[in-house]
């Protein structure tokens, strides 16, 4: 399966970890530590690793969160095809309606893609 991440994907790990470290370095390394441990039970098993994402109106199945062990965040996610792409990192108590504002990027003309269509990604890359 090959992997994409949102530009904005490690702006918001490399954000949420600046906010850890200034209460302590300790607590900034174990953050990281949560991201990465479901970046990776994400990457292992992308269909069982989160579930899909509930707004409170209805149930978006095309979009997945993985909660984060110990951290009141979640990574937002999606597969499509063979594509597993990581959008967000999102602190659990954010409006869930929200959530979606990367998955609805816009096209090369300048309008939204549907929710249920995935706008095209840049290529695979570790995170920094």
């Amino acid at each position: 399966m090959k992997v994409s991440y949102h530009p904005d994907f490690p702006k918001d790990i490399k954000r949420f970890e600046a906010q850890y470290r200034e209460v302590s370095e300790p607590l900034a390394t174990r953050f990281r530590g949560a991201v990465d441990d479901a970046i990776g039970r994400t990457k292992a098993s992308p269909s069982s690793a989160g579930h899909f994402v509930n707004t409170g109106s209805r149930v978006v199945k095309e979009v997945r969160q993985c909660n984060l062990s110990s951290f009141p965040f979640f990574i937002l996610y999606a597969v499509s095809g063979n594509m597993l792409v990581f959008r967000s990192v999102i602190p659990t108590a954010s409006d869930p309606l929200t959530w979606l504002k990367r998955f609805q990027a816009p096209n090369r003309q300048g309008t939204s893609l549907p929710r249920h269509s995935l706008p095209r990604h840049r290529g695979p890359g570790p995170l920094p």
